[in-house]
């Protein structure tokens, strides 16, 4: 998986509600890092905004002709695994939910999906940002703050960070009553191995 924030969006001639994300960056493996990614297809990819519109958008599949994994290319506005985009995701959790066409029960998901997963992206971005040899603090606070301390308290903060987290392959898949699923990279000669743990709540 990829995310990107540097795109296009071209609507189809037919149905005004499906667009195609254009990319206007060069990508690349969050396994191996390499840059040479070949487009294999595409793919529907759902979301619903703010005002409760749904929309398809068709993303393209990526494969890494270094490591041969295959990766869809999500443009930031996407959350993995969500089905509101991350400007409505951010609205709620920054308790802005009146503008926003929700229902209370997805609300409460949401707000119970970042409670866990909150955590987890506010332990990563500093580690990230170390072993990319950036110089971070120790920082104090809830863990929604701490990450806005990081990338930022403008608009577009969530998608900031999950853009990191994909990037990096450390990619948390939480949703609630499920397991939750760990990616992460770990160092070993040769390269990167991407390995996957499962463990309950």
């Amino acid at each position: 998986m990829i995310s990107i924030a540097t795109y296009s969006l071209i609507y189809d001639k037919i149905n005004s509600n499906k667009c195609y994300v254009k990319s206007e960056e060069d990508s690349i493996c969050p396994l191996c890092s390499s840059p040479e990614l070949k487009v294999i297809g595409s793919r529907n990819r759902g979301a619903l905004r703010g005002d409760g519109e749904a929309i398809i958008l068709v993303i393209r599949r990526l494969r890494c002709r270094n490591c041969r994994r295959i990766h869809h290319e999500l443009p930031d506005m996407l959350v993995p695994y969500k089905r509101y985009t991350s400007a409505a995701i951010e609205a709620i959790l920054d308790d802005n939910a009146t503008e926003i066409c929700c229902e209370n029960s997805s609300i409460s998901l949401i707000k119970s999906w970042f409670a866990e997963a909150s955590e987890y992206i506010a332990g990563c971005l500093p580690a990230i940002a170390a072993r990319l040899g950036l110089e971070t603090k120790l920082r104090s606070g809830s863990a929604r703050q701490r990450i806005k301390d990081l990338v930022g308290e403008a608009s577009g903060w969530l998608a900031k960070a999950v853009r990191t987290i994909v990037n990096t392959n450390t990619v948390l898949h939480l949703c609630p009553k499920s397991p939750v699923i760990h990616f992460m990279l770990k160092p070993e000669k040769g390269g990167l191995q991407h390995e996957r743990s499962q463990k309950g709540r």
